[in-house]
């Protein structure tokens, strides 16, 4: 990767378990604001007027890239180190979700490596207009969910570039025309690229079982 190594938070601020010593370099390649009302009670039950003088619950959403031959243990510092890293940019966030990545081609779409979720509890959704006024973080926790191929991965067996081309090929295609019968569809995309149905077929379910594995 080339962007450099975030920068490392004062001791006292570490979670625990969180080794910094772990953290990996990692690219942040989107952000994205998805902030709401801070509600302590369900949106129908509420008024007009209460909700407009309700705080802003700031949640937002980063997307980061990060090296394959990352283990488990260190996705997990890397996924902290962003938390920390952006909420010291602004302390008023009060939700945070980060999905990581190996393939910045992929950002867009399910994670393929892992997620955390930095919230009240591990509740996401729990923040309430005190948290959200206080910025008490004392109740946060982190929520990982670390794909079972993370820190397994046999390199030598990875989908190829031309593999991951011909996948996103076919799925983009699929989606484009989706009034066309996917075998005329795959027939066309197979074509394209020199290849029999049956090989098409193969890549396509080598490249999503390695993305969701």
């Amino acid at each position: 990767m080339s962007t450099p190594m975030p920068e490392i938070m004062p001791e006292n601020t570490f979670p625990p378990g969180y080794d910094g010593a772990l953290v990996r370099n990692y690219e942040l390649v989107k952000t994205e604001d998805i902030s709401i009302k801070a509600l302590d009670k369900p949106l129908s039950a509420s008024s007009a007027s209460e909700i407009e003088n309700l705080p802003l619950n700031i949640r937002k959403t980063y997307r980061i890239v990060v090296p394959s031959d990352i283990t488990k243990e260190e996705l997990k510092a890397t996924l902290i180190q962003v938390v920390m890293a952006e909420t010291s940019k602004n302390p008023d966030i009060d939700e945070v979700t980060v999905f990581a990545y190996d393939r910045k081609e992929d950002a867009d779409s399910f994670y393929t490596f892992g997620r955390v979720e930095w919230c009240p509890n591990g509740d996401w959704g729990g923040v309430t207009s005190q948290i959200a006024l206080t910025n008490d973080r004392s109740s946060y926790e982190y929520i990982f969910d670390i794909k079972d191929k993370v820190g397994n991965i046999d390199l030598s067996n990875m989908p190829t570039d031309r593999e991951f081309e011909i996948h996103t090929a076919l799925y983009k295609a699929i989606f484009a025309e989706p009034e066309v019968p996917e075998e005329i569809i795959k027939e066309r995309v197979a074509k394209e690229y020199g290849i029999s149905t049956e090989e098409l077929k193969k890549i396509y379910d080598k490249v999503w079982y390695y993305k969701m594995g």
